[in-house]
């Protein structure tokens, strides 16, 4: 049982570095009312591994600290954004259409949409902006995850095999 908790903290961290990694080095594209992040891929992996949601989390929390600058609004719910987007994912994980969990990544784009899109109306103080932020937030977090759900698979295929 041991080693289990200490395999589960190593894939928390490992998760949480590279989030915080590729945060880093896509910083332009990562951050603002348009964004790209690709870290978010990682966000596919909660689906399936509750320690995902974990180590997305922690990156999420540590990238909106250090690298993003939009102060403690962001850190506290750019994170529950992941949290709540994630938990999402893995409650839906069984409903796949054509074998992709479509509706647990819609998940992830809709709460981190719907969250980052105010959050941004709020700290940019443009509340007239709201619709355009979640539009802006939820079209780059939607084009990210799409790119990612074949990766998805086939990590997941990987991760399965070493976990067995």
């Amino acid at each position: 049982m041991k080693n289990n908790k200490l395999l589960y903290l190593i894939l928390i961290s490992l998760t949480a570095a590279i989030y915080f990694v590729l945060c880093y080095i896509l910083q332009p594209i990562s951050f603002g009312p348009i964004q790209f992040r690709f870290s978010e891929i990682l966000c596919l992996l909660s689906i399936d591994y509750i320690w995902a949601l974990f180590g997305v989390s922690i990156g999420c929390l540590l990238a909106n600290m250090f690298i993003g600058g939009l102060g403690v609004i962001d850190i506290v719910f750019g994170t529950i954004a992941t949290i709540i987007g994630c938990t999402l994912a893995y409650v839906l994980r069984n409903k796949l259409t054509k074998g992709y969990p479509l509706l647990s990544a819609m998940m992830i784009v809709l709460a981190n949409a719907i969250i980052i899109g105010i959050e941004l109306a709020y700290i940019l103080e443009t509340p007239s902006l709201v619709w355009l932020y979640m539009i802006q937030v939820g079209f780059g977090e939607l084009v990210v995850l799409m790119i990612g759900l074949p990766l998805y698979k086939k990590v997941k295929v990987v991760i399965d095999q070493k976990l067995a």
